[in-house]
């Protein structure tokens, strides 16, 4: 199935303000689960989205095939220079924006500012906790885990390996591990950035048998 038109598909995608487009593709997979050839089970491709300077990407669809998932960021800019990139979950189709998130952080900096913290009580977890700049290379790349979100007896876990090239010229990288900690049936992601749009990027769903 292929989508490619004004955001605002009720299902599984979303633009909160204004007119703008983002392009989304979705693989169809049968019954027997054969995704790979000779039917090896292992990683698959669910789903690629390319947003568009649009103000948030919801994805809704595929969290019910697997336990373990991979999101790929790949080439993430923001409308504002160093502008924060994050995720909320979707609980049975409700976006859970309370102050319910946890994470802890390790940032590695190139001009030798390392940081590290324990967070509680959030209601987000960043993808990049000082976002990328929005001049020529200076965009984010991250590959994100995810555990569990199908269970509706589990909490869901997450972790980011994440990297970047900030407005300063210093590169950024992020270590990253989130929960949500409350035993519900994840089944959508909200991807944004902590002011104005996601100028362009692409992500990438997969899962894994």
């Amino acid at each position: 199935m292929a989508i490619n038109g004004q955001v605002g598909n009720p299902t599984n995608l979303s633009d909160q303000e204004g007119s703008s487009v983002l392009s989304f593709e979705e693989l169809g997979h049968g019954q027997a689960n054969n995704y790979l050839p000779g039917g090896n089970k292992g990683k698959f491709l669910i789903s690629k989205y390319t947003p568009s300077n649009v103000s948030s990407l919801s994805i809704q669809s595929g969290f019910d095939l697997c336990s373990v998932m991979q999101i790929s960021f790949i080439g993430m800019i923001p409308a504002v220079d160093g502008n924060s990139l994050y995720i909320q979950f979707y609980e049975n189709g409700v976006l859970e924006d309370a102050a319910v998130y946890n994470f802890g952080l390790s940032t590695t900096v190139s001009d030798g500012s390392d940081t590290s913290s324990a967070n509680t009580s959030q209601t987000n977890i960043p993808v990049f906790p000082v976002g990328p700049g929005n001049s020529a290379l200076e965009m984010g790349m991250s590959e994100m885990m995810l555990f569990m979100a199908n269970k509706s007896d589990r909490q869901t876990s997450c972790y980011f390996n994440s990297t970047l090239l900030d407005s300063s010229g210093n590169t950024r990288d992020y270590l990253i591990v989130g929960e949500l900690p409350q035993a519900s049936k994840v089944d959508g992601i909200k991807i944004f950035f902590s002011g104005g749009n996601i100028t362009s990027g692409i992500v990438k769903v997969y899962g894994y048998e």
